[in-house]
């Protein structure tokens, strides 16, 4: 089984290498996608904290739509503040439903204006996964 991507939905191109290893991870994870409407994966590393740092945590939701799926959003992780005071906040966030896009340091903005970063993103991203740096948690 492989789950169909739309990918004319997106201000910019998610890489088909993306898509893939999502779909992968979803039918890896058993989930029953004939009875959801959307699917939440979470890449965690689990030795990510304020003091010795790490890999970001990453959140990426997919929507059904009709007979496929879409990215709904994409958001990256990571902590402000160190010690006690250390929180995890919203660093990245590719709004794919809503066209926007949010960066921590310099606010909200359309998507099609972050599409350079989200290229860089991507491509970081996909080399943290094929380091095998992750925990994937898949919710359904």
């Amino acid at each position: 089984m492989t789950m169909l991507f739309s990918i004319e939905a997106y201000p910019f191109r998610i890489s088909n290498k993306l898509l893939t290893m999502l779909g992968k991870e979803v039918i890896k994870s058993k989930v029953k996608l004939d009875s959801t409407e959307s699917v939440t994966l979470c890449f965690k590393d689990e030795t990510y904290s304020p003091e010795a740092g790490g890999f970001h945590p990453v959140e990426i939701r997919l929507i059904k739509a009709g007979d496929h799926w879409e990215v709904d959003y994409i958001t990256d992780f990571c902590y402000v503040g160190s010690g006690y005071n250390a929180e995890l906040v919203k660093e990245l966030d590719f709004d794919f439903s809503n066209d926007y896009g949010y960066h921590l340091y310099s606010g909200e903005h359309s998507l099609i204006k972050l599409a350079g970063l989200y290229q860089l993103w991507e491509g970081n991203f996909l080399s943290y996964v094929a380091m095998d740096v992750f925990t994937v948690t898949v919710h359904g």
